[in-house]
């Protein structure tokens, strides 16, 4: 086991600016922070996040924070040797559970004295999914005990005395599997450890149980928690469907991800509190919705379509000439980037866990996309003087990101031409319209 995991590694470092953080930065749309400020090393910081996207989740902490984090992981992922050896310079720690065998709990103990020996140094944050492994809700699960004993060890030399900090972190994906989506990170306010000392010193087990809960409290503070199993998909659903009207609410920034974050929770906590005092109500609102839903996939529309009642001639005319003049930008994108496009959402397509979708995507993407970028350097500095060669190769991934916008605003003229199209013969449209104005007018009475 490295020792002094926690050292500032340059090597790191260049990987992590050069490469790492700007492959993420292309595969998400939009990435915002809010509180980032609050971590500091000032004392030793242990980072709990909840963990619902696989590798993706580590990536999204590790690139979008100046700090080079290390993370506990799933211990299989260490067996072979090379393997291990990569994972451990990119700062990464085996934690063992019982599914790896009883007998290689034993081997916690060494990892136990490493992550002490990190947060004495407080070089570097401690990066820990609490909930031990990934699901696929938008749900905190339960907390194993892992991270409390990790804390008390390490405030073991201070006793009473502030030190120890465990920082919620709230991870939130407008999609987790898709391309080009957004990323929220929502850092929370510092736990104190030496909260808990006198409660540990008296009875450890109770102490350790109620740090483990004041943590749960605290991460589903910065994060979507979505308790309700029954209607679950109702209400991811109207996370969509009502956000344009709750983002509206006082002191809300509209166009950030901080508010449509807020938004969500609003609208969760009023359902919330109707489910518990009126639960017929919540169930009439399911039923519109599932109407709504299958209505909207049946006639294969998005949420955005039925926001309108009716999309202009001009304006869809306009969109068309607008797609037109950029079809030229579109090509070039297109041609100099479909490999690590098209091809990572292959491989993906063949995990049979969806929650490793977007990593395989990322992963194979970040390889393809090195590789084609490789080959298409070799004519550009045969053919144009350096510098132009040089300019052409930096464009390359805006001219990528350019044509997938340009695809994005196809498909919604498409989208507009075919709603335009069974409008006026569709009665299902007309009844989907009807709904949505429904929900939200029954919204508007809850929130």
């Amino acid at each position: 086991m490295a020792k002094r995991i926690d050292k500032w590694s340059l090597g790191y470092w260049l990987l992590k600016y050069l490469w790492i953080k700007n492959t993420i930065n292309l595969y998400y749309r939009r990435i915002e922070k809010r509180n980032a400020k609050v971590i500091s090393l000032k004392r030793p910081v242990i980072l709990v996040a909840n963990h619902q996207n696989a590798l993706m989740d580590a990536m999204a902490i590790v690139t979008q924070f100046p700090l080079q984090t290390i993370f506990m992981t799933r211990a299989d992922i260490f067996s072979k040797p090379l393997v291990r050896k990569v994972l451990m310079w990119l700062k990464m720690l085996p934690i063992y559970r019982i599914r790896d065998g009883v007998e290689s709990l034993g081997k916690n103990e060494e990892i136990f004295e490493t992550t002490t020996g990190i947060l004495r140094h407080h070089i570097s944050p401690l990066g820990i999914f609490p909930e031990g492994n990934h699901g696929d809700k938008r749900r905190l699960r339960s907390l194993l005990k892992g991270t409390p004993r990790i804390a008390f060890r390490a405030q073991e030399e201070y006793g009473a005395s502030p030190w120890v900090q465990i920082v919620p972190v709230g991870i939130d994906y407008s999609h987790y599997q898709k391309f080009r989506q957004t990323l929220f990170l929502n850092v929370g306010q510092p736990i104190e450890v030496s909260d808990y000392w006198e409660k540990y010193q008296t009875n450890p087990a109770v102490a350790i149980n109620a740090l483990r809960a004041r943590i749960g409290e605290e991460m589903r503070k910065y994060m979507i928690d979505i308790r309700s199993e029954e209607y679950y998909d109702t209400y991811m659903g109207l996370r969509l469907l009502a956000r344009p009207y709750m983002i509206k609410k006082p002191g809300l920034k509209k166009s950030s991800l901080a508010a449509r974050f807020d938004a969500d929770k609003l609208l969760i906590a009023a359902l919330d509190r109707k489910l518990e005092t009126e639960p017929e109500t919540i169930a009439e609102i399911h039923r519109d919705y599932s109407r709504y839903a299958q209505l909207r996939d049946d006639l294969g529309f998005r949420d955005w379509v039925f926001t309108k009642k009716k999309y202009p001639f001009g304006l869809i005319v306009l969109r068309i000439i607008l797609l037109i003049m950029l079809l030229p930008v579109f090509a070039t994108g297109f041609l100099t980037n479909w490999p690590h496009y098209y091809l990572p959402q292959r491989v993906a397509r063949k995990i049979k866990d969806p929650q490793f979708r977007s990593t395989a995507s990322w992963g194979a993407g970040i390889v393809i996309q090195a590789i084609y970028y490789l080959l298409l350097m070799i004519p550009a500095f045969i053919f144009l003087p350096w510098w132009a060669a040089l300019a052409a190769i930096i464009s390359l991934p805006f001219m990528g990101v350019a044509a997938m916008e340009i695809r994005t605003l196809f498909v919604k003229i498409r989208a507009m031409m075919r709603y335009e199209g069974l409008r006026r013969k569709s009665p299902e449209i007309a009844e989907a319209i009807t709904l949505r104005i429904r929900l939200l007018d029954k919204i508007e009475k809850i929130v």
